[in-house]
């Protein structure tokens, strides 16, 4: 089985005395908007990168959660990054990565921190290479929705989001306090590989049974229901390669 996750570590810059911390959000869709909304409502000081700044409008972003009240915050919108932060979460689909950062600058990001949030492992290697900053991996687990209206409708219970913190890094430990805020569900693990391949080996087994049988998740389980622990156990054997140890029956329970 895969090491217990524990609780995030304190953020060294919420001391209770109301310090704001600066953060861009590239991609501003459904993730980073639910990002946008909830940092902002912790009262940081938020703004959001794309190619569509009106996607704010001048109501705010709006963001709705079950068993919630509708919360709004009032984000910056630019198309591109004019100013160094302190912290940049990365949202963009994986192909759109290579344009997205063009958005923001590299001299803005000399000492910051980039948490991306992309499925996969291929994004830390090409982020550490374009900026001067401390990259955390981490994933985020949501149904969430980027509405017609500009709203953001969340479908699931809390996010759960898993951030890599090794031992004695300042950077990632500040990253999981950012983000331990109300409406976000926050767990730490000492290693990256296991973070990201954890999500990944689901994401696999999921993708493989659906385009192999043509169907949603629902029907392609319950028409082919043997190919689910095969398929999960190849993909956690992958994740081994790397060093990540992931359990297959935990994989086929999710799916």
């Amino acid at each position: 089985p895969a090491p217990a996750y524990g609780p995030p570590a304190p953020h060294p810059r919420h001391d209770g005395r109301g310090v704001v911390t600066t953060v861009a959000v590239l991609g501003p869709g459904a993730i980073g908007g639910l990002l946008a909304v909830r940092l902002g409502q912790a009262g940081h000081d938020v703004t959001l990168i794309g190619r569509h700044p009106s996607d704010v409008t001048v109501g705010g972003l709006t963001l709705t959660a079950p068993g919630a009240d509708a919360v709004t915050t009032r984000p910056a919108s630019r198309p591109y990054l004019t100013q160094p932060v302190e912290f940049l979460i990365v949202a963009v689909k994986a192909p759109q990565l290579v344009d997205a950062t063009a958005r923001v600058p590299a001299a803005f990001m000399a000492g910051a921190t980039v948490v991306p949030f992309l499925n996969g492992v291929d994004h830390l290697p090409y982020l550490r290479a374009v900026y001067p900053a401390d990259i955390v991996a981490g994933t985020i687990v949501v149904e969430a929705t980027k509405l017609p209206d500009g709203t953001i409708g969340q479908a699931s219970m809390s996010p759960a989001i898993t951030l890599a913190v090794p031992s004695g890094s300042g950077a990632a430990a500040a990253a999981a306090g950012l983000l331990d805020v109300p409406g976000l569900r926050v767990t730490t693990h000492p290693d990256e590989t296991q973070v990201l391949w954890q999500k990944l080996c689901m994401l696999a087994t999921f993708a493989l049974l659906t385009t192999t049988a043509e169907l949603p998740v629902g029907a392609a389980r319950e028409k082919f229901a043997d190919w689910v622990g095969p398929l999960a156990s190849e993909a956690c054997a992958t994740a081994a390669v790397p060093g990540a140890t992931v359990d297959p029956e935990a994989v086929e329970a999710q799916i």
